[in-house]
């Protein structure tokens, strides 16, 4: 999913450094993970309740789940470590662009 960013945030996205990119970005991925991780547990667990499951109550159906979600955000930590370089690529991208722009408008 492409973001759109004016000049002036991407200014400042380039002044915060590539180590508040990477940080905010470690974040973003992290936080979809666990999103996308608890839902689907809840999903399953509540799919488990509906068919069955309140009249023969099983906690493990309901942990099992739970844990499987924990793991698929742990995934995500470790994924998102794993993009580090990707991430300091696009950065540096972007923003050797930004300083060439910045540099050749205060040549004029």
């Amino acid at each position: 999913m492409a973001e759109t960013l004016t000049k002036s945030e991407i200014a400042n996205l380039c002044d915060d450094g590539v180590n508040t990119y990477i940080k905010d970005k470690n974040k973003e991925v992290v936080s979809h993970r666990i999103t996308e991780g608890m839902s689907g547990a809840v999903f399953a667990t509540g799919l488990y309740l509906l068919f069955g499951g309140y009249n023969t109550f099983d906690y493990r159906m309901v942990l099992a789940p739970l844990v499987a979600g924990a793991a698929y955000s742990f995934v995500g930590i470790r994924q998102s470590k794993s993009k580090e370089t990707d991430y300091r690529y696009a950065f540096e991208k972007v923003c050797s662009n930004v300083r060439t722009e910045t540099d050749e408008d205060a040549s004029e």
